[in-house]
């Protein structure tokens, strides 16, 4: 099992420049955070569906459509308990239900996962290269592009390692998934001194990669050449920012 979601496809946002794809990522997650209407919201949500169809991302959708419908469905529970109101609509003891609670659990649960999956196609479509090269070519300097890629980069790795790690202790008897929560959490115990002394050793191996590799902060680097702004860059950047400037409109009334 693989916990990158990123897979090379010849889908035309795949082939959009690294600057368009950042662009989009941040102009749809402000469109979701600042919509305030629920027929906004559904439209944005829908349409970041569409994109994951049109990506041929949908296996990332499905590895994390469980959590995602779980995070939903704790995030509406939550919202209609503590939503408050003028009007009661029910009451069970301690627990008031409002006028509105349902609209307003659905207005916050769809922002919140319109939210998460902006981020989640992002990831799906585009590479940590296409990251960094997003934020060199923004103008970000590229000490802290470098420094955002690499942790972004490690974090997968740590992910990976100890996904291997789980699978390993699994074959020689140790299962950490079955059990009592007090009991997994103890088997998971044992598992965090061979993760961190892999991560050091890799730490140790990158350091020395680099070195071997003359590599400097300071290194003046020109990836201009690498990529060019085409028409539907422009036109996916303006789509979204329409969509952006309606959901911020519709926060306004």
């Amino acid at each position: 099992m693989s916990v990158f979601f990123y897979s090379r496809q010849g889908t035309f946002i795949h082939k959009l420049d690294p600057r368009a794809k950042l662009a989009c990522l941040l102009l749809l997650f402000t469109a979701a955070a600042a919509a305030s209407s629920l027929a906004a919201l559904c439209l944005i949500t829908v349409s970041l569906l569409l994109m994951f169809f049109a990506s041929k991302s949908l296996r990332s959708l499905a590895r994390m459509g469980p959590l995602f419908i779980f995070t939903g469905l704790m995030t509406f529970l939550l919202w209609m308990l503590f939503y408050e109101g003028k009007d009661v609509l029910a009451g069970f003891g301690p627990i008031v239900i409002y006028k509105g609670a349902a609209t307003g659990s659905a207005i916050n649960t769809l922002r919140f996962i319109s939210m998460l999956l902006s981020g989640l196609l992002y990831l799906s479509v585009a590479s940590l290269e296409d990251l960094s090269d997003a934020m060199i070519l923004s103008g970000v300097p590229y000490k802290v592009a470098f420094t955002v890629s690499l942790s972004f980069r490690l974090v997968l790795i740590f992910v990976s390692t100890g996904y291997t790690i789980v699978e390993a202790q699994k074959v020689r008897g140790n299962n950490a998934e079955k059990g009592t929560v007090v009991k997994r959490i103890k088997a998971y115990v044992p598992l965090l001194i061979p993760l961190i002394i892999n991560g050091i050793k890799k730490a140790e191996t990158l350091t020395y990669a680099l070195e071997s590799k003359g590599f400097s902060p300071d290194n003046k680097i020109d990836i201009r050449e690498k990529h060019s702004f085409k028409i539907w860059d422009t036109a996916a950047i303006l789509l979204s920012a329409a969509v952006a400037a309606c959901a911020i409109a519709s926060g306004l009334k």
